[in-house]
């Protein structure tokens, strides 16, 4: 077992090397605890400033067209034409035909909505087929 006085020799050598080791390193020290403090606060604050920006995700909202229905008396959204059997549909304003089923039909507004019973009807009136449906 060490005596006291052995101790306090071994724990004076011990400050001194320390001491040396820091006198000896002691502008790379500071540096690196520079370092390591300025990461941190960066760290830190990107954090916090992060937090305060996120924002609900931007949803773009477009009206939906009502369905068209089309049934055996031709009613069109919900509106009743005076023709009955509507096999083809047409538009006031243009001059081809479709298919009620068609998505360009569907497009057509009921004002707009002109009713054929078949192609010869449409043909008569002046309208060419659709090569689209």
């Amino acid at each position: 077992m060490l005596s006291l006085k052995e101790l306090q020799t071994k724990l004076k050598k011990l400050r001194k090397l320390i001491i040396d080791w820091f006198l000896e390193y002691e502008q790379p020290l500071i540096y690196l605890v520079g370092i390591i403090i300025v990461a941190s606060l960066s760290f830190i604050f990107g954090v916090l400033k992060g937090t305060g920006l996120s924002q609900k995700p931007i949803t773009v909202m477009r009206p939906q067209n009502p369905p068209v229905v089309i049934t055996k008396e031709c009613e069109v959204q919900n509106t009743v034409l005076k023709q009955k059997d509507c096999v083809y549909v047409g538009s006031v304003k243009g001059k081809k035909y479709y298919p009620p089923s068609c998505s360009y039909a569907k497009k057509i507004s009921k004002e707009n909505l002109r009713c054929f019973t078949s192609d010869k009807d449409a043909i008569e009136k002046g309208y060419e087929k659709s090569t689209s449906c």
